[in-house]
């Protein structure tokens, strides 16, 4: 990642997540590591793997705070059955990054997602910058704000620079456009996500049979087994 300076957090909401909480979340994720290294797709992209966790459920946290109501998912399970937005009811998800990061995305979004950002002098402390558009995360990323060649070279993912084009959040009431309604059915498709780009997965023929096909081929091209 790549640094930035914050001059405008002085208009983000600052949330203090408890100490005690603080600690189920770093108990949780040392037992959420240890059963992603049995994981056969599981990437490394060469970065500090607790950190990342720390600061996406830390995250999570702040917004449960904010928002009133419970975000983070404490089962552990395979990552593929992860994929989904972060806020329960709605297709909103959350990104958060150390002070001084760019938060990394993806290329292509279908949801908004919340911007945080974590206080330097205290781990506990996170401000919640706003919510970003589809529109906006599509528009202001930028590939070389990422310093991971491994993750560069995937070509999934991009630094999110837009934080002054933030949409404020104070409540849920500021999110309500996007809470979830039923979608139709897609013949083939169903809510399995792809790890790569969150796009459904699609059943596919191939020489060798069947296979579950990214549908957001060919910008994405990942594939798994049946």
């Amino acid at each position: 990642m790549g640094c930035l300076k914050y001059s405008y957090l002085e208009n983000a909401i600052k949330v203090t997540v408890d100490k005690d909480y603080i600690t189920k979340i770093e108990n949780h994720i040392t037992e959420l590591i240890e059963a992603k290294k049995k994981e056969k797709h599981h990437q490394n992209d060469n970065q500090n793997e607790f950190g990342r966790f720390f600061n996406g459920t830390l995250g999570e946290a702040a917004l449960e705070k904010l928002l009133g109501i419970k975000i983070i998912d404490w089962t552990i399970g395979d990552s593929v059955n992860y994929n989904y937005p972060d806020i329960p009811g709605y297709n909103v998800g959350i990104k958060t990054c150390s002070w001084g990061r760019f938060p990394i995305i993806f290329k292509k979004n279908r949801y908004p997602q919340i911007i945080c950002v974590i206080d330097p002098n205290n781990k506990g402390d996170v401000y919640v910058c706003g919510l970003a558009t589809p529109e906006i995360l599509n528009t202001c990323g930028a590939d070389e704000l990422i310093t991971s060649p491994q993750l560069r070279e995937r070509g999934t993912k991009t630094g999110f620079y837009g934080f002054d084009f933030l949409i404020p959040i104070k409540s849920l009431d500021d999110l309500e456009k996007y809470r979830k309604f039923p979608m139709r059915k897609v013949a083939g498709i169903t809510d399995k996500r792809c790890p790569e780009c969150g796009s459904p997965l699609k059943i596919r023929k191939g020489k060798f049979g069947n296979f579950w096909g990214c549908t957001n081929y060919p910008n994405c091209k990942h594939t798994e087994k049946i």
